[in-house]
């Protein structure tokens, strides 16, 4: 390849106008060979099934070292549950971001923080991190939660 891999997996229609992808071209993360973030932007539902990435979702996620999901879902109600859970996922390395008692740019600080610390693990402290993520993720499975 002569040039640099895309950000995104789909031509997207109206893509000078997206929202992430205005972003990822403001802030520069082209995926250069030193860019030591990489960005794939899959704009569709996971499935393997899918015949441009035939992964499912829990495939997909395993092989990342990060995600960030930015939802502003709120499965959990308000209810004291989430003071509850985030004191128990916060070490087990699902961290939530406050959106609903915070400033946007609080929020965004939050992240940055939460970022930065993942950054600064060393491999170890993050496969240890992963697996217990990897083990917590049961609990919160929808069958469960549902109920």
């Amino acid at each position: 390849r002569h040039c640099l891999p895309p950000v995104t997996t789909h031509n997207m229609i109206d893509d000078g106008n997206d929202p992430i992808l205005s972003t990822i071209r403001r802030i520069g993360l082209f995926n250069n060979r030193t860019d030591r973030v990489k960005v794939i932007l899959h704009p569709e539902f996971l499935s393997s099934t899918s015949p441009l990435l035939p992964l499912d979702y829990e495939d997909f996620v395993r092989g990342c070292h990060l995600g960030v999901f930015p939802s502003y879902y709120e499965p959990w109600g308000y209810t004291p549950v989430p003071q509850l859970i985030f004191k128990f996922l916060c070490p087990s390395g699902i961290y939530i971001v406050d959106r609903r008692f915070q400033s946007p740019d609080e929020s965004c600080n939050q992240l940055t923080q939460f970022l930065y610390g993942f950054c600064q693990q060393s491999r170890r402290q993050r496969i240890i991190q992963r697996n217990r993520t990897e083990r917590l993720s049961d609990l919160l499975d929808w069958r469960y939660l549902g109920r």
